[in-house]
């Protein structure tokens, strides 16, 4: 039995997200068709490996975005699919809806040759702007907005499917090189209105972390910490750029320590011996300096310091790798795990950007 739709998506996305947005999906569709129906989550980097599974579902859903559009496995189930539309039967009288649901999963610039998601139904809605992506994350998935966008796309997954193109068999399915070779198969956006607000900026975190020779591969976690935090709107800052060229590194510090809505210090035994001013002999001295400025922070704000310094554990290190400070041992941290592995939820990765986005701003 084919699937009635398929949704396709980056193998860079959250798929915590992408999950539960097809979930949600498959349930409004069926209750818009008045029947049960089978989908599928189809992931991107497999190569020809979902050419079957794209060859007979009934609507291919894509959730475009920068990694969509890069992914070279995403565009080619998107020619695939693209190519099925060429076995329609000629017809008098309107050209059926196009089957492709194209979703604004984050805003992005295709490539040529490639259209854009369409808006829904407001050009200058938070949808249209920024995202589906964003929309759940802002807003939640409670939202009234994620709820309006869920039942437009049930809509034209229905419309889809009344339209689908027939079955591809194996010896068609050589697809073109390029997807979406015919552009007339998806509207352009209308542009936004020259007044309409900017997308508010993220708030801005300082990864606060030790290099050690016998933490392996911890600063390489810390990157890619901080990449997942990016994807998610953080504006996350590390070391590891400006490590690229000469700094003062106190002036450094300073500037982006001040500078930052959040601290995050992240566990490790050489952090919490150098944070806590324990390490001597001119080792480390960064961290130790950080160590100092987050003291500050304690001492100047001893209820509220948990507000703004966030407690950070990624494996293999525990709670007792944190620095102790006045009121730590009862202070909230967060279990993540940032390798690729750990997908989708990555611990509790969408509690602390949760936090980070919708929490209390410390006072200036």
């Amino acid at each position: 039995m084919s699937n009635f739709f398929i949704t396709s998506f980056a193998q860079a996305e959250n798929e915590n997200y992408v999950w539960r947005f097809h979930g949600d999906l498959t349930r409004a569709v069926r209750d818009r068709s008045g029947h049960e129906v089978v989908t599928e989550i189809c992931r991107g980097g497999r190569g020809s490996a979902n050419s079957d599974r794209v060859a007979r579902t009934g609507v291919l859903v894509a959730l475009c975005s920068p990694s969509y559009y890069a992914d070279p496995g995403c565009r080619q189930d998107l020619a695939l699919f693209q190519h099925r539309l060429g076995f329609v039967p000629a017809q008098r009288g309107p050209a059926p809806a196009a089957t492709p649901v194209l979703v604004r999963w984050l805003p992005a610039e295709p490539p040529a040759g490639l259209p854009r998601a369409p808006v829904l139904t407001d050009p200058h809605d938070v949808y249209a702007r920024k995202g589906l992506f964003s929309v759940i994350d802002d807003l939640g998935w409670n939202s009234a907005e994620y709820a309006t966008a869920l039942q437009e796309l049930a809509e034209r997954v229905c419309t889809g499917y009344k339209n689908r193109p027939p079955d591809l068999p194996a010896a068609d399915r050589t697809a073109p090189s390029t997807a979406f070779a015919a552009a007339h198969t998806v509207p352009g956006p209308r542009s936004p209105s020259p007044s309409a607000p900017p997308p508010a900026p993220g708030p801005r975190v300082f990864i606060s972390y030790a290099h050690a020779d016998d933490q392996p591969g911890h600063a390489e976690d810390i990157l890619t910490l901080a990449g997942l935090l990016k994807r998610r709107g953080i504006d996350a800052r590390t070391d590891h750029a400006a490590a690229e060229e000469p700094q003062i590194w106190r002036l450094w510090m300073q500037e982006e320590l001040d500078a930052a809505d959040y601290i995050l210090t992240v566990a490790s035994p050489e952090y919490r011996v150098r944070a806590e001013q324990r390490r001597r002999g001119g080792v480390g001295l960064g961290v130790t300096w950080e160590g100092s400025y987050v003291l500050d922070e304690v001492y100047e704000h001893p209820q509220t310091w948990v507000k703004r310094v966030i407690r950070v554990i990624l494996p293999p290190y525990g709670r007792d790798d944190l620095p102790v400070f006045p009121g730590s041992a009862s202070a909230t941290y967060y279990r993540i795990d940032p390798a690729p592995a750990a997908a989708p939820a990555h611990g509790q990765l969408d509690d602390l950007v949760r936090y980070l986005k919708r929490g209390p701003r410390p006072a200036p």
